[in-house]
């Protein structure tokens, strides 16, 4: 007797945990972005930087980047634990925050 592979034996909707047929599928996601963004406004004003704005920042060796300040990577996390040392970019050039020397907003 020839047995169906163990992959045909498992039916898709086996799974109760995940309602993907549910009503409010985004409400989660959401929520999760909104506690990202108040992560990163409360990241910002500890380290009293302007992130997201418009900035003007001078670097070690008289280098001069005019942009939006942003974190280098985006982080699933926002804390202090996941961050380790903070890398921040202007537009599309990274950098370390050990590197500035002076970061003015501009808007």
């Amino acid at each position: 007797m020839v047995r169906p592979p163990l992959w045909l034996c498992f039916q898709m909707n086996a799974q109760g945990e995940l309602d993907f047929d549910a009503g409010n599928a985004g409400g989660g996601y959401t929520r999760w972005l909104a506690q990202r963004r108040q992560a990163l406004v409360e990241l910002a004003r500890q380290i009293n930087l302007p992130l997201n704005h418009p900035v003007e920042v001078w670097l070690t060796g008289g280098i001069r980047l005019r942009g939006k300040l942003q974190l280098q990577e985006e982080k699933l996390f926002l804390t202090e634990e996941h961050l380790g040392p903070l890398a921040l970019r202007v537009d599309q050039v990274p950098f370390s925050i050990n590197e500035m020397e002076s970061c003015v907003r501009l808007d």
